[in-house]
């Protein structure tokens, strides 16, 4: 099957579709966006791929909101020994293009991430433990992992597996005109706007509507009056500050707590006051976090006490939140130099937030009651990714998150905020040998103990401006029926419509 990729179609074109979608079974989503670099799944992990890879592929595993991992492709699995797992296969799965799902599919997604070309893939990085896999039968695979990892079950829902048969016939190059898997839907035509979707009549996720159109809609308040028009059914990644439109309409906003907090992390391997953990702290101590909370995020989020959201693993609850005490901030900055402050820069990526500019404007603000200018500039997602992934920040804040999706481990968070990552950005070595010894534990209540002591080191070292954990807001319209996001996963095969 090859996509009819056609003509790029202006934003207003998009969302012509007529005044109300309730005569038919069609449903519409509204997305940010689609992800930057394609239909390999292999290659995104987060949004905006949480809402297209999940319509056309299964993964081993999906992940629920109390971060148990499911089964989806895989009926079973078991640990042998601290390396070694053993995965049963559903029987009598295939890939949309006829290949059988089996132990040998499975075994080359993961030799494919190990593969050179694989090694700069995010799936790949997200879930570094994966050493090898073998077929043992043909529902049968075994995988090794290079460390003790007893969160793997969660981690392989990143890993959506794809047609072995499909990748040999069109290559990397071509994934994007033939993604082909074996989740509830085909991919029929996609142009840079729309997404057209067919059921896959093969998959065990069977759907409940006859067509699904993914839209892209960069545009927040686009997407919102999309909804309150009748021309989308669900509009993804809105704010609290929609709610009482929708709500006055009919329709209603599904929030849900992400397995994240959001921060303003500090850039600390170029020289500049951030080096100083005075000033880190005294930077958390000017921010208002739960003004930030009550007015900008309508209540629903709690204000961040650690690198860890509250619902993760090894959350420690008798870790307070930095106090807003503007005296005790001004003490700091005095005691490490800078009396009358200093400025900055930080770089921001709204593009998983609406509300994420107003935030960062409101730490601005407070930082500005202490003598520090804030700078806050929103940057397209290439300039970020590209500061990322090769440190080339302009300033010495970055607007992001401490993710333990899918598997609500926050050591995952530490991926990025510490020495491990490829470009890093806050580099503490006291914090490795104990990071080292909970990444490499297998027992669970030792690690979880080893975990509290990684977060705390963390929050007393002020990596950043911790903010809240992050909260998801999207607007459903009436007719939606049993519209649900799990943990990086998106059940559309569930949804019904009126």
């Amino acid at each position: 099957m090859v996509l009819r990729i056609l003509g790029c179609l202006c934003l207003v074109s998009m969302l012509v579709v007529g005044p109300t979608q309730a005569a038919d079974n069609t449903l519409r989503v509204g997305i940010p966006g689609f992800p930057s670099l394609g239909m390999n799944p292999l290659t995104s992990t987060n949004l905006p791929a949480l809402y297209t890879l999940a319509a056309v592929y299964d993964a081993l595993t999906w992940v629920d909101s109390k971060g148990t991992a499911q089964p989806q492709a895989a009926d079973s699995w078991k640990s042998l020994n601290e390396t070694t797992w053993q995965f049963k296969i559903k029987p009598g799965q295939m890939f949309s293009d006829g290949t059988p799902l089996n132990a040998e599919a499975v075994a080359f997604s993961v030799g494919l991430m190990r593969s050179a070309a694989g090694a700069s893939y995010t799936v790949t990085v997200e879930v570094p433990s994966v050493k090898s896999a073998r077929a043992v039968d043909d529902l049968t695979v075994e995988i090794i992992t290079s460390t003790p990892n007893p969160f793997l079950p969660q981690e392989l829902s990143l890993m959506r597996l794809m047609s072995p048969t499909n990748w040999a016939k069109v290559g990397e190059a071509g994934i994007n005109k033939s993604p082909i898997g074996s989740g509830p839907f085909i991919v029929e035509t996609w142009t840079p706007g729309v997404m057209t979707l067919k059921p896959n009549p093969t998959a065990l996720r069977k759907p409940k509507i006859e067509k699904l159109e993914l839209r892209a809609v960069p545009d927040t308040p686009a997407r919102v009056q999309a909804l309150l028009s009748g021309k989308i059914d669900i509009a993804m990644v809105l704010g609290p500050d929609e709610i009482p439109q929708l709500e006055a309409a009919g329709h209603k906003m599904v929030f849900q707590q992400e397995a994240s907090i959001i921060l303003l992390a500090f850039i600390t391997t170029k020289d500049s006051p951030l080096k100083d953990v005075r000033v880190r702290r005294a930077l958390n101590y000017a921010v208002n976090k739960d003004e930030i909370v009550a007015t900008i995020l309508a209540g629903k989020a709690p204000v961040a006490t650690q690198t860890a959201p509250m619902n993760a693993f090894g959350f420690d609850p008798t870790l307070p939140a930095y106090a807003y005490d503007v005296a005790l901030a001004k003490k700091l900055l005095a005691e490490a130099g800078y009396a009358r402050g200093f400025e900055m820069v930080a770089e921001i990526y709204a593009g998983n937030s609406s509300f994420a500019p107003l935030v960062y404007q409101k730490v601005a603000s407070d930082l500005a009651l202490v003598g520090v200018k804030l700078d806050v500039r929103m940057v397209p997602i290439p300039k970020y990714a590209q500061g990322l992934h090769q440190g080339a920040w302009d300033g010495t804040g970055i607007g992001i998150d401490y993710n333990s999706m899918p598997s609500l481990d926050p050591l995952r968070g530490f991926m990025r905020h510490s020495c491990l990552w490829k470009a890093p950005w806050y580099c503490d070595e006291t914090i490795m040998p104990l990071l080292k010894e909970a990444l490499g534990t297998f027992d669970l209540d030792k690690r979880r103990e080893l975990t509290k002591q990684v977060l705390r080191h963390q929050r007393d070292q002020a990596p950043g401006i911790l903010l809240h954990d992050y909260v998801r807001f999207d607007g459903v319209a009436k007719r939606v029926k049993n519209f649900d996001i799990q943990l990086g996963f998106v059940p559309y095969e569930q949804i019904q419509l009126e």
